[in-house]
């Protein structure tokens, strides 16, 4: 814990391979902890599985990617430093504008994260 959940295009695995290193290093900096315990998942949305402004696949006009932030609680200062640094870090490695670039955070309070069947807590 913390993970990144990324939704996007399925793009080549250079991008992906890029975004990984930087949005990590950003939420390390941002949450002051170590990327040994950071994972990025990633999931595709093909254009026949996006749509947006009510237009669908390749009509619509604009392809957002969704980062959702699984994390212990942060305070608010700590959670927008860390959307600066992902979205940046997102952006470059996808050659898309930040408008386009949407962070979430969902808080997970410790005692309901369990690794290898144990309490994080």
């Amino acid at each position: 814990m913390p993970f990144i959940e990324v939704t996007d295009s399925g793009p080549p695995h250079e991008i992906r391979q890029r975004a990984t290193g930087t949005m990590t290093d950003g939420l390390c900096r941002a949450f002051a902890i170590k990327p040994e315990i950071v994972t990025c998942y990633y999931n595709s949305a093909p254009d026949y599985s996006y749509g947006h402004a009510g237009k669908h696949g390749k009509n619509a006009e604009t392809f957002r990617i969704f980062i959702k932030i699984h994390a212990f609680p942060r305070d608010a200062p700590a959670k927008g430093e860390a959307a600066r640094l992902i979205t940046a870090a997102v952006t470059e490695a996808y050659g898309t504008d930040a408008k386009n670039v949407i962070v979430y955070f969902i808080d997970r309070a410790p005692e309901d994260a369990f690794h290898a069947g144990f309490p994080s807590a």
